[in-house]
């Protein structure tokens, strides 16, 4: 019985394969005709009344958007990083030392300072306590090596110079000064730091009073700390990249700035637009191309003494001394109000020399 349904099966299957072939080839294939075929050209004819179809896309206030010009690779805009009030807390840059009066107790000054100089140490800085009133630091390494330095160092051998610090504290009323000196410490011996020549330490104490203003600001705006007489608010103001600007108030403009500007001592207005400023008159600035000496050191013949060989044009302002750049200023606008900013970006150390400018003008 199975043998049959199979031969009946199989007989079937031959039979629809012969029946499909030759249905083929009788019956025309009109699969592949569309690509032979033409447009009609007979035009619709559409009836009276009609609307014009458009495709567009309808912008309001289309005719006063103005075209983009792309002026290069585009990049996201950012929101300006807003300035942010800081205790006020009165900073006097010696050549030997840097005092602060800290509006606040002695345990906390104590305090404020050894967390600053920690964190900016990258190590445990331990401070030995000398006395109540005095501490001084292990040695530490308060600055970074350039390359050339690492690359003396690794050759010879030879560690670099680390620092000491020496803090003392006179507590007073509702105030405590420290006052703070850098020592370095070398093969040669023990010698103090002199801020006036050494900017990058200068810079440093800088930023210890920056960081010890943002602190003391924090601390009044705890809930714990509501019943506490609060502390004066300085007139320079940080953002969170460090940088410095004098707030202003809640009302100004440039030409009420200008005037300030020129009513503040020491300070001169050197260009109108772009605003320019800077600390000596105009016909002293340094500018390229001036007939300057070309000195060299005598070594050790004579260590503080450098002879004139011949006379240059400067090139550039990279060896200028801060005090004869002129410097952008800018008035910026925020939510809390009016600010001067200064645009000290060509010096070395731009967080001192706005610290510099400001301070004067904040008088």
């Amino acid at each position: 019985m199975s043998k049959q349904i199979k031969k009946l099966t199989m007989a079937g299957s031959l039979a629809s394969v012969v029946l499909l072939s030759g249905c083929s080839s009788i019956v025309t294939d009109h699969g592949l005709d569309y690509q032979d075929a033409r447009s009609s050209e007979v035009e619709l004819q559409l009836p009276p009344g009609r609307h014009d179809v458009t495709d567009k896309l309808i912008i309001p206030n289309e005719d006063r958007i103005a075209n983009l010009e792309a002026t290069g690779e585009f990049e996201a805009p950012r929101a300006p990083k807003p300035y942010l009030p800081m205790a006020y807390v009165p900073m006097v840059l010696g050549q030997y030392d840097v005092t602060f009066e800290i509006p606040t107790n002695l345990a906390q000054s104590k305090q404020l300072l050894s967390n600053y100089f920690t964190s900016f140490s990258g190590e445990a800085v331990v401070f030995d306590q000398v006395s109540d009133t005095e501490l001084v630091s292990a040695p530490i390494q308060f600055k970074q090596p350039g390359t050339w330095a690492k690359l003396w160092n690794s050759i010879t051998r030879l560690e670099p110079n680390k620092y000491r610090l020496t803090i003392d504290f006179e507590p007073g009323q509702n105030t405590t000064t420290a006052q703070i000196s850098l020592i370095e410490i070398s093969n040669e011996g023990e010698s103090l730091v002199d801020l006036t020549l050494d900017e990058v330490s200068a810079g440093q104490m800088v930023d210890a009073w920056s960081h010890i203003s943002k602190d003391l600001t924090r601390e009044t705006a705890l809930l714990s700390k509501q019943g506490q007489k609060p502390v004066l608010k300085s007139r320079i103001w940080t953002n969170q990249d460090g940088k410095l600007a004098l707030y202003l108030g809640k009302e100004a403009d440039l030409a009420s700035l200008n005037n300030y500007i020129r009513n503040t001592s020491g300070v001169h207005i050197t260009r109108e637009t772009p605003p320019e400023l800077s600390l000596v008159p105009q016909d002293k600035l340094a500018q390229v191309g001036d007939i300057v000496d070309f000195k060299v050191p005598l070594g050790p013949i004579a260590k503080s003494e450098e002879v004139v060989l011949f006379k240059v044009r400067r090139r550039n302002l990279d060896d200028v001394n801060w005090t004869e750049r002129s410097y952008p200023y800018d008035l910026k606008r925020q939510q809390e109000g009016y600010f001067l900013t200064i645009d000290a970006a060509a010096t070395e150390n731009p967080t001192l020399t706005s610290y510099r400018i400001l301070s004067l003008l904040a008088k």
